[in-house]
């Protein structure tokens, strides 16, 4: 496969364009798991995660809702509309696994865990109820803090669910 025979051929550089965000998603998400499998925690580590939570945030709004040739519908191609689908459950997914590892690992003492055992089905399990705002009774906020946390969770979720899924699906135009 010749990915970057032509430098000036727009496909080209779509193709290119199109690997690189797929790697850096992959690698993201193995990060992630492997920090969280292997309960790898410093300080570092955890502006790391922030940092890869917010800039999915920031990318995904920039590029499929800020940008004025995504909402253009000239473009909505089933394949490019399936694409943003996959890339809007895609970062929905990350976003709910970096906060997973958020209160497994660098926030544990704020929560209440069930057996007092903080296990890392727990936290996913958690993390995913919490973003649609479903109860999950073997986790429990307990400080300040994370309650915090469990709240700006909640806004970064009602970010995506509400405000992106309604602009990434594309409008029809109506004639009448």
């Amino acid at each position: 496969m010749k990915i970057f025979s032509d430098s000036t051929s727009l496909l080209s550089k779509v193709k290119f364009s199109r690997l690189a965000v797929d790697t850096f998603i992959i690698l993201k998400w193995t990060l992630v798991i492997i920090l969280l499998r292997y309960s790898i925690n410093n300080p570092f580590l955890t502006f790391l995660i922030w940092y890869l939570l917010l800039t999915n945030i920031y990318t995904y709004f920039y590029y499929h809702i800020w940008k004025t040739e995504s909402l253009n519908p000239d473009n909505f191609s089933i394949d490019r509309v399936r694409r943003r689908f996959i890339t809007l459950l895609l970062s929905i997914g990350f976003s709910n696994l970096c906060f997973a590892y958020l209160y497994r690992l660098p926030y544990v003492a704020e929560f209440k865990w069930s057996n007092d055992t903080p296990l890392n089905i727990k936290s996913l399990w958690f993390s995913y109820a919490n973003s649609i705002t479903a109860d999950y009774e073997y986790v429990k906020p307990i400080t300040e803090l994370g309650i915090n946390l469990t709240i700006t969770q909640l806004i970064i979720s009602f970010i995506f669910l509400t405000i992106i899924l309604a602009k990434s699906i594309p409008q029809t135009s109506s004639t009448t």
